[in-house]
């Protein structure tokens, strides 16, 4: 072959393949569900018509995709106390990273004002430094990396039952501003079993001031539950459980004014309202 014709040859293919490599990437088709979320919400993030792994972070935290048909699949927590603002989540897809902006809209929630005897509001130091290191030890409990122990949708722990304090309410208690409730209140008899809400790892079995008994479980993935307030655990540190477990039985233990079960969830650290869990469908 004539040197000239090979060398305009190499030289085309070259120039075309330099043309193809600065293309940019095609951009995944990526779902929000809901596709602007409040705080508190869990939102969930589909990555449509993939066949390979995908990662990804938001608010500069490590979120899980799992396959599903014919797609990635991740659950988002958007914390109770996040601003209303646009965030950044960042897709990664065969080394390429994809930014996608999540609105987080404004969200009310309801306020209730009690007004309570002294001694019920105001700690005592002794109370109040126990407090403090119970605090400090649910909060290493949130690692940024865990591995996936859920399967398949959650259940309601306690089905049937009827809600009371509703996840979010603000409370005026003697004219003092309190922290909102990070979890719901479900109404139930002294000793009704409350049941894993999936599989599970337990990692906290303790007696606390405000919560009295509690139990945590990881399921994996950034995915947290706690029950709080029960007359006693049937699970210890480090157990095993499977959804649908008795992991206690509701009573009345710590600041309680009767038998009921405060029921919490934490989606890669952000406090979320737990009855969301429950309407997720995530294979």
């Amino acid at each position: 072959m004539n040197k000239n014709i090979v060398f305009a040859f190499v030289l085309v293919t070259t120039t075309l393949l330099r043309v193809a490599s600065a293309q940019p990437a095609q951009q995944p088709e990526v779902v929000l569900s809901p596709n602007a979320p409040g705080p508190g919400d869990i939102m969930v993030v589909t990555v449509k018509g993939v066949d390979r792994p995908v990662e990804g972070t938001f608010k500069g935290r490590k979120i899980y995709f799992n396959p599903a048909k014919e797609s990635a699949k991740a659950i988002v927590g958007i914390d109770l106390l996040s601003e209303p603002g646009d965030y950044d989540l960042a897709i990664t897809l065969s080394g390429t990273v994809f930014t996608r902006t999540v609105t987080v809209k404004k969200k009310k929630y309801p306020l209730e004002t009690l007004t309570l005897p002294k001694d019920m509001v105001e700690l005592t130091p002794e109370n109040e430094a126990r407090v403090e290191r119970e605090a400090k030890k649910m909060a290493v409990l949130w690692p940024i990396d865990s591995l996936r122990v859920w399967a398949g949708d959650f259940i309601n722990p306690l089905p049937g039952k009827k809600l009371g304090s509703p996840f979010g309410l603000r409370r005026i208690i003697n004219h003092i501003p309190k922290s909102p409730h990070t979890g719901v209140d479900v109404h139930a008899n002294e000793g009704d079993p409350i049941l894993a809400p999936n599989d599970g790892v337990v990692v906290l079995v303790d007696n606390e001031f405000y919560s009295g008994n509690s139990v945590v479980l990881d399921h994996g993935q950034g995915i947290y539950t706690m029950f709080f307030h029960m007359s006693k655990a049937n699970v210890t540190y480090g157990q095993a459980v499977m959804k649908g477990d008795v992991i206690g039985f509701v009573g009345a233990t710590g600041r309680a004014t009767g038998p009921h079960l405060h029921w919490g969830a934490r989606v890669e650290g952000a406090r979320v309202d737990p009855m969301e869990l429950i309407h997720l469908k995530l294979e």
